[in-house]
């Protein structure tokens, strides 16, 4: 009888904002992006962006969940131009 080889399975890969599980780690993360063959990640909430080998990824249960980006209109403590003076 002449054994079956196991096709390996290629890195999951995510989409740009998805919610992945770090496996070196056990925390969700946001995917940030793919480049020279490593997969960078960064911490929900926002923190420091970290490279990982793409297998140590993979998708959460129940399917792909893109994380929400807020970006503030202008800095604190200034006004904008069209507010116009009080």
């Amino acid at each position: 009888m002449t054994r079956k080889k196991n096709p390996t399975q290629p890195p999951y890969r995510p989409r740009v904002g998805e919610l992945v599980n770090d496996l070196t780690t056990g925390h969700d993360v946001v995917f940030m992006d793919s480049q020279g063959g490593l997969a960078y990640v960064r911490p929900v909430g926002g923190g420091v962006e970290r490279a990982l080998d793409p297998a140590a990824i993979k998708p959460l249960p129940g399917g792909p969940t893109l994380a929400v980006r807020v970006v503030p209109g202008a800095p604190r403590g200034r006004r904008r131009a069209d507010e116009g003076a009080a």
